[in-house]
């Protein structure tokens, strides 16, 4: 009887034994498996084409991050560029021997524009539809003593442009300067223009700079050299009542300047300079009479100011010109403004 209890006690022993070798070994395969899967976790991502491309991705994240701080580091140059142009301009260019080309010379700021231009040293090439206001002009600047030549020409018609071009580069030459000044002007609601007034507006304001600027670009680029000025107004900044026609032609102008500039810089004819100019208003609108409530901050310029200023920005090789000059942060300011701000801002303004 002992006997086989002893012999039970030694199978159950033996069992219990197997039974803690099959469960280590249960583990130790479960372990193994693990090692395994750990293994082929390390194999598969940090393996050499792993950390060469993670290398790469690093590398591209960080030359998009210097692009982005040298962004913000140019931007704050251009800001602290402008800022101190402000304090000390630069160096006004000699117009002494140019020659510069004036439409809408034969009244107003295309004169003023003239005069003074010819007492700079500048040989004047005068172009007006109206012939005997235009000889007024040149018979000014030739008893003063300087050079100037007249032309008759409509600039909203492209082929008497296109003729008249051909006429000055045949007797005098290319013109380093074109002032674009001629331009139309109608106060009233949009439906009491005239189509013909609609048309004469656009025809005039908008493609006469584009008919002129196109007769005379060539050269300028061919040389990289020139600089071409268009009048636009606040009016192309700004849209008002009574002035429909007349701020599209001008947005349009801005428009075109914009557009003509950055052509030049795309095509690396940084020595073509595109100017455009923004008058408030000037003295001999007779029609408007503005209601301000801040009349020191809109200005009202005569002609002969008016034309000082602009000279003496564009020989400051400015690419925008405001009249008077403390409009410009205004202006620059209220385009990133919603329309109903702008409006409660402009009815503030006005009395």
């Amino acid at each position: 009887m002992s006997t086989q209890v002893n012999e039970l006690d030694a199978k159950e022993h033996t069992q219990k034994s197997d039974g803690r070798k099959q469960s280590v070994g249960l583990r130790e395969n479960h372990v193994t498996a693990v090692d395994s899967r750990s293994q082929g976790f390390i194999k598969r991502y940090l393996s050499d084409e792993f950390v060469a491309d993670a290398k790469i991705k690093t590398w591209e994240v960080m030359v998009e991050l210097m692009g982005f701080i040298i962004l913000n580091l140019k931007a704050i140059f251009l800001l602290f560029l402008d800022v101190y142009y402000l304090i000390i301009p630069p160096e006004e260019r000699s117009l002494q021997g140019q020659l510069v080309l004036v439409t809408g010379a034969g009244q107003n700021l295309g004169r003023e524009l003239s005069l003074q231009l010819a007492r700079l040293g500048a040989k004047m090439i005068l172009l007006d539809v109206n012939e005997e206001q235009n000889k007024i002009t040149a018979d000014m600047i030739r008893d003063a003593g300087g050079e100037a030549y007249s032309f008759t020409c409509d600039v909203s018609d492209q082929k008497s442009v296109a003729a008249i071009g051909t006429k000055v580069r045949k007797e005098i030459g290319h013109p380093g300067y074109v002032f674009n000044n001629a331009g139309v002007y109608k106060y009233k609601p949009f439906l009491s223009h005239t189509p013909e007034e609609i048309q004469m507006i656009v025809n005039v304001n908008l493609l006469g700079n584009l008919w002129i600027s196109r007769e005379f670009l060539g050269h300028m680029i061919q040389h990289n050299r020139g600089h071409i000025i268009c009048i636009s107004s606040v009016l192309g900044f700004i849209g008002r009542n009574n002035v429909v026609p007349y701020c599209s032609s001008k947005f349009g102008v801005k428009g075109m300047t914009e557009a003509l500039a950055e052509e030049m810089r795309m095509e690396r004819r940084s020595g073509v300079k595109i100017t455009a100019v923004h008058p408030f208003l000037i003295s001999n609108i007779e029609d408007v009479t503005p209601n301000l409530k801040y009349p020191w901050l809109f200005e009202i310029l005569e002609p002969s100011d008016a034309a000082s200023r602009i000279i003496r920005g564009v020989r400051r090789g400015q690419e925008e010109i405001f009249l008077p000059e403390k409009l410009k942060p205004l202006m620059v300011f209220s385009k990133v403004l919603p329309r109903k701000l702008r409006r409660l801002f402009g009815d503030y303004v006005e009395k």
